[in-house]
């Protein structure tokens, strides 16, 4: 369960800022990073870093939204757009799976510890399900949608009814561009951004950029890449690459692209835990500094979708952050909105100020409301 966190400043410990860590106090208040003063809490030895907002997070094939949750929660990460297929290969990203996943969300939501949404995958070649896709797109209030092309993958399906399928919807490929821009003025509309998954040249990038579909995330081509930079389009790459570069050896190597200033985000796409390893790894590998590593993890994805009230440690600023020890690097506790989400027990300090008691409060009370007359 979460606490509600009351009026707290917390001092002592390191925050990072815009430049790196500052040796400063950070005031929380009915959640949200604010000035003054509050009861206070020493945090000695921690630092204090905005929360984590993973814009293509996926679920496990057994775990729950609930599980996911408190796993994303663990790993300091206070907003997760979770990935929902939306194709014609049925199974889990079959209409009638993306609903009942939509469904789920939205009752667990009501209760969920991180900021959890729902990204949808839809397939290039969905022409026939339209009018269902943006029915419930409305009703349910998504917000992102990535498309992907699984009809152009080297990798033919191998069921007989799944090669058949594929082969009639190939040769419908001039209905793919009218359905394309159908949505794109749809999602104008219903002010829904958009991009793609797995571009796998600079060409279907190009394509889908003149869409309206901007977002360019785990491009398998470094060209993709460059035209997303070159259309002034986020790219958004998976954070194990980071630290393991052979991990997807068909996939352009992460730490060039962000050496090339081709990187606005970082994504866990399955491995939420590798986020922070990730801004971690490019600070003390001398790739970036901390404030600009840790930016690919908070501040700059969530502008990619559009939230512009969460990624900094500033007054106005969602109460969304990570409280790491630093002798270990673990995280010790996660605060989401002014509520704190995560305690690890082995390395959460006491994370509430003292609080007067309430005889003294009455008293204070009274003398204030004697003074007022």
């Amino acid at each position: 369960m979460s606490v509600l966190s009351l009026p707290l400043r917390i001092t002592g410990a390191r925050v990072l800022g815009a430049t790196g860590f500052e040796a400063r106090a950070l005031t929380i208040s009915d959640g949200m990073i604010s000035e003054g003063p509050a009861p206070e809490v020493a945090l000695p030895g921690y630092d204090i870093l905005p929360g984590i907002v993973d814009i293509h997070a996926r679920p496990g094939g057994t775990t729950s939204l609930a599980a996911l949750d408190r796993q994303l929660a663990a790993q300091g990460i206070t907003t997760a757009w979770v990935a929902q297929g939306w194709g014609w290969q049925g199974g889990a990203c079959a209409p009638d799976a993306a609903a009942g996943f939509l469904d789920r969300h939205a009752s667990h939501r009501l209760r969920s510890r991180t900021d959890l949404r729902v990204l949808l995958h839809c397939d290039t070649h969905m022409m026939d399900a339209e009018t269902r896709l943006l029915e419930l797109l409305h009703r349910y209030g998504v917000s992102a949608v990535l498309f992907v092309d699984s009809l152009s993958d080297a990798a033919v399906p191998v069921a007989p009814g799944l090669r058949a399928t594929a082969g009639a919807l190939r040769l419908r490929g001039d209905e793919v561009h009218r359905f394309l821009c159908n949505l794109a003025h749809a999602f104008d509309v219903m002010n829904i951004r958009s991009g793609s998954y797995g571009d796998r040249d600079g060409q279907s990038r190009e394509r889908l950029a003149m869409m309206g579909a901007k977002i360019c995330v785990a491009p398998m081509a470094s060209g993709a890449a460059s035209v997303a930079r070159a259309w002034s389009d986020p790219v958004a790459l998976p954070a194990a690459g980071v630290t393991s570069p052979g991990l997807h050896p068909d996939m352009p190597d992460p730490r060039d692209l962000i050496s090339a200033g081709m990187c606005d985000a970082l994504v866990s796409d399955g491995t939420p835990e590798m986020l922070m390893q990730a801004a971690l790894h490019l600070d003390r590998s001398g790739a970036l500094p901390i404030a600009g590593a840790w930016s690919l993890i908070s501040s700059r994805p969530a502008q990619v979708l559009g939230l512009r009230d969460r990624g900094r440690l500033a007054p106005g600023q969602r109460a969304d952050l990570v409280l790491l020890h630093r002798a270990s690097g673990a995280v010790a506790a996660t605060m989401s909105a002014g509520r704190w989400i995560y305690r690890n027990p082995e390395f959460a300090p006491p994370l509430h100020a003292p609080q007067p008691a309430r005889r003294e409060i009455g008293a204070r009370a009274l003398a204030e409301t004697a003074g007022e007359r």
